[in-house]
């Protein structure tokens, strides 16, 4: 079960705070290699995959509302997320 900031610390997800969900497995090519990340902005949530060698380095994947609610779907997503699928631009 996914749990909020708010659930674990008492406090909320700080904005310009991020939470890595995970990276690509061993052994993908290199322009393919990154991590899927949650990031907290001002008015939303949004998930990002961030490339390890090639540019550009970070592409959107999808984005939630600013809410603990938000948070928490947007961190399941995160987890979730299949790279096999993901087509970076």
């Amino acid at each position: 079960m996914v749990k909020s900031n708010l659930q674990i610390w008492g406090i909320d997800f700080p904005i310009g705070g991020e939470w890595d969900a995970k990276a690509t497995p061993p052994h993908v090519p290199r322009e393919q290699a990154g991590r899927v990340t949650v990031r907290r902005e001002s008015q939303r949530f949004v998930v990002i995959f961030a490339r390890f060698h090639t540019q550009p380095g970070e592409q959107e994947i999808k984005e939630f509302p600013p809410t603990e609610q938000g948070e928490i779907d947007a961190k399941t997503f995160a987890l979730t997320f299949d790279f096999a699928n993901f087509k970076a631009a």
